[in-house]
């Protein structure tokens, strides 16, 4: 009798084990892309009555900046985005802003994106789609995609520093450059940082 208890015991424990057992992925619902990953085509109808398409857009690659009106990690980074967006647009590059915060509503991101000058699209994701399909945690967080093959080349954060004086690596710079030059992105992956995007 006293073995058929512990018998019971040990496979009551091992079940509760079992069920309570999650992944990451399976805790925050998010698998998303890796650097190489190819990347499902998406189409955005934003607020602004446009319709965007990752495949149609016309550039060479694209960056996607999963974006904050609010996060006090987003707004140092305005000048150095906007500088960014300006010096690669001419050189074939498109940039999306895509805000995925249920708490930012799309009024306050079309007139944040009028406040701040940001030369690209500013694109609101409603029900946090994109964020969940591409895996994006939080804002700034950056994914480049090689437009030709639809693959991402780059991912993670801007730069090492949300002060601009103290920044020592410019991550995405050097990514763009490598790209454009056909030369393999050396730094493909870095660690974003940043406030969490809230679904």
């Amino acid at each position: 009798m006293k073995k058929i208890i512990l018998s019971v015991v040990c496979l009551l424990v091992v079940g509760a084990l079992t069920f309570n057992y999650v992944t990451a992925d399976e805790k925050t619902g998010l698998s998303g892309y890796k650097v190489g990953d190819a990347v499902t085509d998406l189409t955005i109808n934003n607020t602004d009555g446009v319709t965007y398409e990752l495949s149609k857009n016309g550039g060479k690659a694209t960056v996607i900046m999963f974006w904050s009106t609010q996060c006090p990690f987003v707004q140092p980074y305005t000048e150095r985005i906007n500088d960014l967006a300006k010096t690669y647009s001419e050189q074939g590059i498109v940039f999306w802003g895509i805000n995925s915060n249920k708490t930012e509503d799309a009024g306050s991101v079309a007139s944040h994106k009028e406040e701040k000058g940001y030369p690209f699209a500013m694109l609101k994701d409603m029900n946090n789609v994109v964020a969940d399909q591409f895996g994006a945690e939080r804002t700034p967080e950056v994914f480049v995609i090689d437009n030709a093959s639809m693959k991402i080349v780059y991912h993670g954060s801007i730069d090492d520093n949300k002060d601009a004086s103290a920044v020592t690596a410019t991550y995405l710079k050097n990514a763009l450059d490598e790209f454009l030059a056909g030369k393999t992105i050396t730094k493909s992956e870095t660690k974003s940082f940043g406030c969490t995007i809230k679904r």
